[in-house]
């Protein structure tokens, strides 16, 4: 859940948009190279299948044929809700980002596991593989992964949630059920892939942590390790609830550019009332919040799978995070629920996240290392 100052970087984010808008170049802005000519991408089995259309499968460049994204319609984003919607059609484009391991084309038959790759709020279906942020690529060569990374769009401020209520527009995203129902089937359907929980991880920063614990939480089926960097883990709190409102007006529904100035795209009303149109009734919480899920046994199937990142640990950075996860850990550790938890000083961003990302992959594909990342010594017990 990440905090308000860094949500969106407002100013900055408005102004490019704007510019952007105007088709005027934001200050600062450097004009893209052009494109090289495509090389080409796996075939698609079942390109439309799982209430998913594919409306393009393109490669991205400079990974050698190995990054590609599928753009999608779907009715999970976005549906009709409260009233005649603003928009119309009410469907708007979600993109997936997909990284293939090296051996793929080589070695088609192959049943490769799968990391699913959830983006922070702010961000998008770019956030983990761009050189200045996540930089996917790099961060996972030479590591024990090798396999798939699925990084999907989840929406600036869409909380990986189906939404119960709507925006001030009358539509409202399902992302669950986009992520849950539809796309993890289509990923299967369409590469070479384990089929089963022992095949898939998922794991996510920031507002993709929050979505990593909840989906792995809810749906203990279908993944066999999770990670949570930085990630929000309790809906109760009140500075949780500020992030999330204040996201609500900032950005709304919006995926990308879309909509990020539109205010039918926004949540208009009191912290109650946007918490409730994202996650529904208070009495409803417990089954989508990780510390709640915890007390419930939900992480216990994971066996040592499960892993926690946080900085903040000396009083300076992220220290509402720090807190967040503590609290996880303790309900955790109250259910004999075996996980790692690193913690120690640290900010909320990408120079942290990276370090985490590796951990992670050693302690789901590999042995886990004896020291947690970023200096912070061994696992907290």
């Amino acid at each position: 859940m990440r905090r308000t100052s860094l949500f969106l970087r407002a100013v900055g984010v408005l102004v490019a948009t704007a510019a952007l808008a105007l088709g005027v170049p934001a200050a600062g802005a450097v004009a893209a190279a052009p494109a090289p000519a495509a090389t080409a991408l796996p075939a698609l089995p079942q390109p439309n299948a799982h209430g998913l259309t594919l409306r393009s499968w393109s490669v991205v460049a400079g990974y050698g044929g190995r990054m590609a994204d599928a753009t999608f319609t779907t009715g999970a984003v976005f549906t009709p809700r409260g009233g005649t919607p603003w928009i119309s059609p009410v469907q708007v484009p979600v993109t997936v980002r997909i990284y293939l391991p090296a051996g793929y084309r080589s070695d088609p038959t192959r049943p490769y596991p799968v990391l699913y790759l959830l983006h922070g709020g702010g961000g998008d279906f770019q956030q983990w593989s761009q050189p200045d942020s996540g930089n996917v690529a790099a961060t996972l060569a030479g590591t024990a992964f090798d396999g798939i990374v699925v990084m999907p769009e989840g929406g600036r401020a869409g909380w990986y949630s189906d939404w119960a209520g709507h925006t001030d527009g009358h539509f409202a995203p399902r992302w669950e059920t986009f992520h849950i129902e539809q796309l993890l089937p289509w990923i299967d359907a369409n590469f070479a892939t384990a089929k089963d929980r022992s095949g898939r991880a998922i794991a996510g920063a920031s507002m993709g942590g929050y979505g990593a614990l909840r989906y792995g939480g809810r749906h203990p089926e279908l993944f066999s390790a999770v990670g949570a960097f930085s990630g929000g883990t309790d809906l109760y709190q009140a500075n949780a609830q500020k992030t999330i409102a204040d996201s609500m007006w900032q950005a709304g529904a919006a995926i990308g550019w879309t909509g990020l100035l539109n205010p039918f795209f926004r949540v208009t009303g009191d912290t109650q009332y946007r918490m409730e149109t994202v996650f529904g009734p208070q009495n409803g919480w417990p089954s989508v919040t990780p510390v709640s899920l915890a007390l419930n046994y939900a992480y216990n199937g994971y066996n040592g799978k499960l892993a926690l990142y946080a900085g903040g640990a000396n009083g300076s950075g992220e220290t509402d995070v720090h807190g967040w996860n503590r609290t996880l850990h303790e309900n955790l550790d109250s259910r004999s629920s075996q996980h790692r938890y690193c913690t120690g000083p640290g900010e909320h961003s990408y120079q942290y996240w990276t370090g985490e990302l590796k951990d992670f992959v050693a302690l789901a594909y590999g042995t886990a290392p004896a020291q947690c990342p970023n200096g912070w010594g061994s696992p907290t017990r």
